[in-house]
């Protein structure tokens, strides 16, 4: 947290620092902005040092091929329960289940370069790629719903079923 407010704090003094820049530059411009620059890049760095840690170490048991399956497992299930359920659901409730669901497709898509690098391209992409084709047929159907047309996107949910039905079923 000091970090993120020294970050901040550098950021705001090289803002003030380059304010200072006109036709005649005043006395404390240069090292406003030359001081805030530098510190905000030093603590730029050790902030992203030290999430990419904290990533790395919560997320080294969480990047199995297993935990990527049950991942995929539970997405797929989430869209079995909106295919029953949005069958004659009104708008609202639809856009509702799939936010839900596009939800849990962005958390697992956000670790995709962690899966990769701790699986291996060809094991990866083994449950990759049924997952990435239901992740888009799921948001083609969000965006037919928000757009007026939800009985169109219903008949997009069960095709990113079968898709996610592949992706569990690979080994």
């Amino acid at each position: 947290m000091v970090l993120r407010i020294i970050f901040i704090l550098a950021f705001c003094l090289m803002t003030i620092g380059a304010a200072g820049f006109d036709k005649t530059i005043e006395g404390m411009a240069w090292p406003f902005y030359l001081g805030g620059l530098a510190i905000t890049l030093v603590t730029g760095f050790m902030l992203r040092k030290r999430d990419e840690a904290n990533t790395s170490a919560s997320s080294t048991h969480k990047t199995s091929f297993a935990s990527l399956h049950d991942a995929v497992s539970n997405i797929r299930n989430s869209v079995a329960v909106i295919e029953r359920e949005t069958q004659n659901a009104d708008r609202t409730t639809i856009l509702a289940h799939l936010d839900e669901v596009l939800t849990q497709c962005s958390m697992l898509g956000a670790r995709n370069e962690e899966y990769l690098k701790a699986l291996g391209p060809d094991r990866y992409v083994r449950i990759w790629d049924g997952f990435a084709t239901a992740e888009r047929l799921l948001a083609r159907a969000w965006s037919m719903t928000a757009d007026g047309f939800p009985d169109d996107a219903k008949s997009e949910i069960p095709r990113a079923l079968l898709a996610l039905e592949r992706a569990v079923a690979a080994e």
